[in-house]
């Protein structure tokens, strides 16, 4: 019964098409009324015209008028695909004067060069998905087509993320797994959105030729001592590609969700009454959950260092949450085979790359840390799961 009515609920989700097109509604309507004479030194992506008929939708009142668009500073700014500006909008509606604050996001390119758009797939979640998730997330004002921009609701974190608490560490993976369990095993109904990336179906062959064209880059400058790459490690490296169906192989068979792609505490605000907010969904997937919470895990690893929660706790608590929730749970062995190859095609995914295009003086600087959060624990998990000898 609980796999049916995710079904019948998800199947009647979908509002957009592949090309971004908005199926009627109010937004249609409202632009057509509204003149696209524009200010002649208007420096922002967006159409005056599109911003006040998004408002006009948000705030549910067709005499909104924008009067000024102004430029304001972020402050709590993350390393992400593409460009943050902030913006005020004061306007004139039926309550009388207001400011609105505003993110314009630019996504710039694609996640990888022959998969879609980040910004085609931020704004695929907002206009398709988002009345959907169990997650809060900020309001869509209006978006370009293609998904070269998108207007946010602001929603400025209340914590750096750098200061979270242990308390806020469970809300978020207890959240993630409430994000996990609505889609769980709906692979095929999510379909329906052909937007969302696939990593290891129809995108597996564009991230092994990304990792591949990787090694080639990194072989070529081990003479010149790259750090932690000792000669048993670059022939672990050499073999990974071969072994990248292997790799594969487990993850596949596991239930597919719905998967933000890159869900840590960088890209979720906790907000002044303590609860939270989730926004970048420019790598949202569909894959197998375990991928999410090591993402969550390593990442927070590799900007924080220490946490302040122990992550196999962490992971308990993931665990116990999806158990509580749906009864899906999985014995400790079987966990940490999926861990393990999670883990290997996390790193030959993103991190191979982001490795040979990183300078070498840079990376002798976080030597130390990149070996501990990721090259030891994937040499372990490659030697356990990939019968190298």
């Amino acid at each position: 019964a609980l796999i049916w009515s995710k079904l019948c609920w998800i199947s009647c989700a979908t509002t957009t098409t592949d090309r971004g097109e908005q199926e009627g509604g109010l937004e249609v309507v409202m632009t057509e009324q509204i003149s696209h004479d524009e200010q002649p030194s208007w420096p922002w992506p967006f159409p005056r015209a599109q911003l006040m008929a998004g408002m006009r939708r948000h705030f549910q009142d067709t005499s909104l008028q924008v009067e000024e668009v102004r430029p304001r500073t972020l402050t709590y700014r993350r390393p992400g695909i593409g460009v943050l500006h902030g913006l005020e909008v004061d306007y004139q509606g039926k309550g009388g004067s207001a400011t609105l604050p505003l993110v314009v996001k630019e996504p710039h390119g694609s996640t990888r060069t022959g998969l879609a758009g980040a910004g085609r797939r931020e704004v695929g979640v907002y206009k398709s998905l988002a009345s959907q998730l169990p997650l809060r997330t900020p309001a869509l004002i209006c978006a370009g087509a293609s998904g070269d921009w998108l207007l946010l609701e602001e929603m400025p974190p209340a914590v750096e993320a750098s200061a979270w608490s242990s308390d806020d560490y469970w809300n978020a993976v207890k959240a993630l797994a409430e994000l996990h369990d609505r889609f769980w095993d709906l692979g095929e109904d999510l379909d329906a959105f052909p937007w969302l990336g696939r990593p290891l179906s129809a995108d597996f062959e564009v991230h092994v030729t990304v990792a591949a064209q990787a090694i080639q880059r990194i072989v070529s400058v081990t003479g010149a001592e790259m750090p932690t790459w000792d000669s048993e490690r670059m022939r672990l490296l050499a073999r990974l590609m071969a072994g990248a169906e292997k790799v594969a192989g487990p993850l596949r068979s596991l239930p597919c969700t719905l998967l933000h792609g890159d869900y840590w505490p960088g890209n979720i605000a906790v907000l002044e009454d303590g609860s939270q907010a989730v926004y970048d969904w420019q790598l949202a997937s569909v894959g197998p959950a375990v991928l999410d919470l090591l993402v969550f895990v390593k990442k927070s690893q590799w900007w924080f260092g220490g946490l302040p929660v122990e992550v196999d706790k962490l992971i308990s608590v993931y665990r116990d949450e999806l158990k509580e929730r749906a009864g899906i749970e999985w014995e400790d062995e079987d966990w940490q085979e999926q861990w393990d190859h999670a883990m290997i095609w996390r790193f030959l995914q993103e991190w191979l790359d982001i490795i040979a295009a990183s300078p070498e003086a840079l990376l002798k600087t976080r030597a130390k840390q990149l070996d501990e959060v990721w090259l030891e624990p994937v040499t372990q998990a490659m030697l356990r799961r990939l019968e190298i000898t």
